[in-house]
């Protein structure tokens, strides 16, 4: 068996271990690096650039959003691309994770995309602890906090995402690895925290550090901006990384709590730059390519909408068998999805299309009259603020996690926030929506839903077009997605394929990983009116 001489760090594949063959690999990169990383302004340039690197398999993107959004019925769509239509297909089948399948860049494109950001950021925070200076110690200091920052963002998506990951920082001597070891999901996301906390402690060393408009974070931040942002995204990790309502329920909703109140004060929307920073996500929910025909992409799907349904149109869709299901005209109170002057009159942030933009022999079940408007068409994906986190995302976060400690009635006023203020509908109280005519949301059954339903909701439509993986993240920890479904992706079969690794991979019928029987509306806890717990 002979040793790893030298290591690949990072040159397409993210590891090569050791094998009973000779390994003797150079990385002619890595001198390059040494001598970049002692430049003060280049080793700057490095950080400063990783959030643009992340941001697209972040939710902002292809890969891995119109899967996951699709999985998560959020979206619907009747096309091809970006591995949608094999893994939105009904019912599931697991994911193919063949180096050769055509759909492979599914889990290829965030495993190594994610992975070349931590190898940036861990370059320059590894030549900062070295001892290197940018200029004066508040930039410093701010060049080592944005590649903690970065550090945790991009873990915090691997363990979002992947079944398990190795664990690499500026300590890891890389030309030391022998074999690959890889870490499951839930110590990955507690690293991701880890990185967040550092980054919080190197920040809060310089009060005066500011983060520029148009580079960095694409929002002018302060110091405490900054801060809170880290302590947000730390909240998302919590929330996000469970597979199953168990462990969403095991997560620590008091260590949310103080996240989301140390969190955000103001909606993330990173300032969009043509050619360069964008939300190509937004681009193609929104698409308009054909006169007459909107969302001509992927729309809303009636699972996500339905239930503001005031007919019996969304009961008898979800009650007819998949593949005879046909779309519908709703009728709803919710001003976001329908104007004030009728069923046809658009709303905030959908609005009403007759055409069925998708074909016919891949399912009428995909098939859907309305069109996502909120972000706008044309140009508007790059050229003005990409919303990425907003305030009501965390006060719906902070709502869950009340209700899951036994703190229903603090819910009330976060869930009606942007309930009355956006969907102009009547106010929830701890025993839910009024139960009246034109109740939103309503259960499967037509029933009146409850505080728990509406919560859900509120979370979904609020977070439409947004990001293209929080739904399918809230869907797996609710026990909302079609059985059988893949909670997560396997390392891609490529990088096994190097490693000489066996090959697997999750979902499908009686497949490892798969997602149990759809339980949407039992309750986190006992004693809330409506809500079977």
């Amino acid at each position: 068996m002979h040793t790893l001489k030298k290591f690949v760090w990072p040159v397409g594949l993210l590891l090569v271990a050791a094998s009973c063959q000779d390994l003797d690999v150079v990385n002619p990169n890595r001198p390059d690096a040494e001598r970049a990383t002692a430049q003060p302004l280049t080793t700057e340039n490095f950080v400063a650039t990783s959030f643009r690197t992340w941001w697209p398999v972040a939710g902002h993107d292809d890969f891995p959003s119109w899967a996951f959004s699709t999985m998560a019925r959020e979206i619907t769509s009747g096309f091809a691309d970006f591995g949608q239509l094999e893994l939105s297909a009904e019912p599931r089948q697991g994911w193919n994770n063949s180096p050769v399948n055509v759909r492979r860049f599914v889990n290829e494109t965030p495993w190594f995309q994610l992975f070349r950001t931590v190898s940036s950021v861990n370059d320059v925070v590894g030549s900062i602890n070295r001892g290197l200076v940018i200029e004066n110690a508040v930039r410093t200091a701010r060049a080592k906090a944005m590649g903690k920052f970065m550090q945790g963002l991009s873990y915090g998506h691997i363990g979002f995402y992947f079944d398990k990951a190795p664990l690499i920082d500026e300590f890891t001597q890389l030309d030391t690895i022998r074999t690959p070891q890889f870490t499951e999901y839930r110590q990955v996301a507690a690293f991701a925290i880890r990185q967040l906390d550092s980054a919080i402690a190197v920040a809060q060393t310089q009060p005066s550090m500011t983060f520029p408009a148009d580079a960095w974070l694409y929002q002018s931040l302060t110091r405490d901006q900054f801060v809170r942002l880290a302590n947000s995204y730390a909240a998302r990790i919590l929330v996000y990384t469970p597979r199953s309502r168990a462990e969403r329920a095991a997560v620590n909703w008091a260590e949310v709590i103080r996240r989301v109140d140390a969190g955000i004060q103001t909606d993330y929307a990173p300032l969009a730059q043509p050619d360069v920073f964008f939300d190509d996500w937004k681009r193609l929910v929104a698409r308009l390519r054909t006169a007459g025909r909107p969302s001509d992409f992927g729309r809303p799907s009636y699972w996500l909408i339905g239930p503001a349904d005031s007919t019996n149109g969304w009961v008898n869709w979800v009650a007819t068998p998949n593949d005879n299901r046909q779309p519908f005209q709703m009728r709803t109170r919710d001003r976001r999805i329908q104007g004030t002057t009728g069923p046809a009159s658009p709303g905030k942030y959908v609005g009403y299309n007759l055409n069925n933009i998708f074909a016919a022999d891949r399912g009428t079940f995909r098939w859907s009259h309305y069109f996502f408007r909120r972000s706008g068409v044309d140009l508007t994906w790059q050229t003005g603020p990409q919303l990425a986190m907003s305030v009501a995302e965390m006060d719906l976060l902070k709502a869950e996690a009340l209700i899951r400690l036994g703190r229903a009635a603090e819910a009330v006023p976060l869930i009606n926030k942007t309930r009355i203020a956006n969907g102009e509908l009547p106010p929830v109280t701890v025993e839910g929506p009024p139960n009246e005519p034109g109740c939103v949301p309503r259960k499967e059954s037509g029933a009146c839903g409850s505080l728990w339903d509406a919560l859900r909701y509120e979370k979904g439509i609020e977070g439409l077009g947004m990001n293209g993986v929080i739904a399918f993240l809230d869907a797996r920890g609710w026990q909302t997605l079609p059985e059988n479904t893949p909670v997560h992706l396997p390392i891609p079969g490529r990088e096994l394929q190097t490693l000489q690794l066996p090959l697997y991979t999750f979902g499908g019928p009686g497949g490892q990983g798969s997602a149990p029987a759809r339980d949407p509306e039992r309750c986190p806890v006992a004693g809330l009116a409506r809500c079977p717990s």
